[in-house]
């Protein structure tokens, strides 16, 4: 993402919080990061890992009915790490082998599809917006992300990426970043 100090953020997934104190981290802690999750235990993750880290750039919100994240101000980062199957991190996970179904992949897309709507509504021109997932299935991936392309044509893909365990000796992650026009 290369956020930079000043900027506005939108992490629209945030907890535990992880990414977004880091973010705060690289952005000196000064900016705005709109810190936002739709689950309210997690949401107070975030805000107790921002309170231990001394964070203050943080502000946290939950998505207005409907699941519209009620978002009006353009960012000039912006990071959707979707909710997904979890199969790349499948290794530490072992329960997954038996909880995955292909109707549950063909439901987190859909949830994928709407984040990336969401997300990309909320991009400033020549801003950035990173897709990501903890999933080495093309269907939450690539597939994903060339539908995301074929609706919004002001986003080029600038780079897309997919570690994968037995390769790179991580744990299997996808990446995508786009650049708006």
């Amino acid at each position: 993402m290369a956020p930079q100090p000043g900027e506005a953020v939108l992490d629209l997934c945030s907890a535990p919080g992880g990414k977004t104190t880091f973010i705060a981290q690289l952005m000196n802690n000064r900016g705005l990061i709109m810190a936002q999750d739709s689950h309210i235990l997690r949401r107070q993750m975030v805000e107790e890992n921002c309170r231990r880290l001394g964070v203050m750039c943080v502000r946290l919100s939950a998505p207005a009915e409907g699941g519209n994240f009620g978002l009006s101000t353009p960012y000039d980062r912006v990071l959707v790490d979707a909710p997904c199957s979890n199969t790349g991190v499948m290794r530490r996970r072992v329960d997954l082998r038996w909880r995955i179904r292909a109707e549950e992949i063909t439901r987190l897309r859909r949830k994928q599809l709407e984040l990336l709507d969401t997300a990309a509504r909320q991009v400033k021109p020549a801003g950035t917006l990173v897709y990501s997932t903890c999933s080495i299935e093309p269907e939450e991936n690539e597939q994903v992300v060339e539908q995301f392309c074929q609706k919004y044509r002001d986003f080029v893909l600038e780079q897309q990426r997919t570690l994968l365990p037995f390769n790179d000796a991580v744990d299997g992650a996808y990446v995508a970043r786009f650049r708006k026009r």
